[in-house]
């Protein structure tokens, strides 16, 4: 990550409460490296589908104590998720071998979070990406809904999920017959360098693009 000074001015941190895990799953990919992910089946389909741990993602200063920390969430798949204390470069990157999905299923990419009570800065747009191919789809999306102001159109905009997590859409793509490579994803803000804190993020999720279920509808379970 680019190193930018940033000062945490009236940044504040408000921890949630530190709770026993659920056990995540180590699986073993293509190339035959571990990786902290949770894989299940999708029940119309029988498409794979996962989430990546945040551990498993790239996150600029992630490994600075002053900025993000890792806490444990008994709501969570995974045995820790990481908690932002403050940044003003904020870049979260990660991605997923093709020959770990299900050929021929279309696939859509949400980050999965919670907002601390009070989380700070993140209710404007960021820039979201998903690479497939070598082609790379942009758009803008917002972590946090701001009630003062109205989102123009083309902005993303997240959900409540019934398991008391949100969830941010970054892209969807279709996993082609033959496809050997890697799909990439992620979200920054590295323009503005605004300081922003109370980020909560479990994961990014590769599911199949009919699980709007997961939203409203039906109980969240793997």
């Amino acid at each position: 990550a680019r190193s930018r000074a940033c000062r945490r001015s009236s940044c504040r941190r408000r921890s949630p409460s530190r709770r026993r895990a659920t056990p995540a799953m180590v699986l073993i990919n293509s190339t035959g490296a571990m990786v902290l992910q949770s894989m299940w089946l999708d029940r119309e389909s029988g498409a794979k589908c996962y989430m990546v741990s945040a551990r498993e993602l790239s996150i600029a200063w992630r490994d600075t104590p002053e900025h993000w920390t890792w806490i444990p969430l008994d709501d969570s798949r995974f045995s820790e998720s990481a908690e932002l204390i403050w940044v003003c470069w904020l870049e979260i990157r990660g991605k997923i071998h093709s020959k770990m999905l299900s050929q021929g299923s279309t696939y859509t990419v949400y980050i999965v979070y919670k907002l601390a009570d009070d989380s700070d800065g993140l209710n404007f747009p960021v820039n979201a990406s998903l690479s497939v191919r070598g082609s790379v789809m942009a758009c803008q999306v917002c972590l946090q809904r701001n009630p003062h102001m109205i989102h123009p159109e083309d902005v993303v905009l997240p959900h409540e999920r019934v398991d008391g997590w949100m969830e941010l859409e970054l892209g969807e793509f279709v996993c082609e017959a033959g496809e050997d490579g890697d799909v990439s994803f992620g979200l920054s803000e590295t323009e503005c360098l605004n300081c922003k804190s109370g980020l909560i993020l479990q994961g990014i999720e590769i599911r199949c693009k009919n699980q709007i279920s997961l939203i409203k509808e039906m109980s969240f379970r793997y």
